[in-house]
């Protein structure tokens, strides 16, 4: 087991001012076996009251509301977290998890490759077999995809970042009907967010990286888990106006 301070800090500019903000926060660690948050603070600027509930895949959430007009909006979320990688949750998976979404799609030239690379075995064999293949066909490169784009689009361009990553493999191992999910959070090191994903073999859930290759440890902090990015967002909101939003996120993850 290790002990990490974590902080994320996320500002959002509007080109012009809101009003009328809803919004809702995943931002703060998961509980389950193997992670305890031993202390957590959430702070927002405009200031506001905070609700605190969870969803239905286990995520806390905070909701909140600003009334009056506002250029920017910021969330601060610190604390400290207890992580050990040989505990795993062993909650049963619901069968919708092996179902893919709209963003986890096989189409186009990632069906393609599924089919022709596809092998036959149990869940550990299947998800170690696409992590080795996705690490060698796949590049990492900032700019090209964005937080709609599917897994088939970003296979089709060729690279992108850790969400496309993650549901590039969520579309594989879902092809083989292995229920698994994507995992929003922290690794030491990054200075930003990061997602992985982890799967289920029969016993246990396993977390794998395919961003670096890697099956998960103890530096490694979930922040939410879901279907996809999509449900797992750290910020989600509406607001009255017609204003565009720039984001701005860094987060840091520090062994003590």
């Amino acid at each position: 087991m290790k002990k990490f301070l974590y902080s994320i800090k996320t500002d959002l500019i509007f080109s012009e001012p809101v009003k009328d903000h809803t919004f809702v926060l995943r931002a703060t660690p998961l509980v389950e076996p193997g992670q305890e948050s031993l202390r957590s603070s959430l702070a927002c600027q405009p200031d506001c009251r905070l609700a605190q509930g969870s969803d239905a895949y286990g995520n806390t959430v905070f909701q909140g509301y600003i009334q009056a007009p506002h250029t920017s909006f910021s969330f601060s979320s610190t604390g400290e977290v207890s992580i050990d990688s040989q505990r795993h949750s062993k909650t049963e998976p619901a069968p919708y998890y092996a179902k893919p979404t709209e963003l986890t799609k096989l189409k186009g030239t990632l069906l393609e490759y599924f089919e022709q690379n596809r092998v036959v075995g149990c869940p550990d064999k299947i998800a170690d077999h696409w992590l080795e293949l996705i690490s060698k066909d796949f590049r990492y490169k900032k700019g090209v995809t964005n937080v709609a784009t599917t897994a088939s689009e970003a296979w089709a361009l060729e690279e992108g970042v850790c969400q496309d990553y993650s549901q590039i493999l969520l579309a594989l191992l879902r092809g083989d009907g292995i229920l698994c999910r994507y995992v929003a959070g922290l690794l030491t090191g990054e200075g930003a967010t990061h997602s992985w994903v982890e799967f289920y073999n029969g016993n246990s859930w396993v977390g794998i990286d395919p961003t670096h290759h890697r099956h998960c440890n103890e530096e490694y902090m979930k922040i939410s888990q879901g279907l996809d990015f999509s449900e797992c967002a750290l910020e989600r909101g509406v607001f009255r106006g017609n204003a565009t939003q720039t984001m701005y996120t860094k987060a840091n993850l520090i062994e003590i």
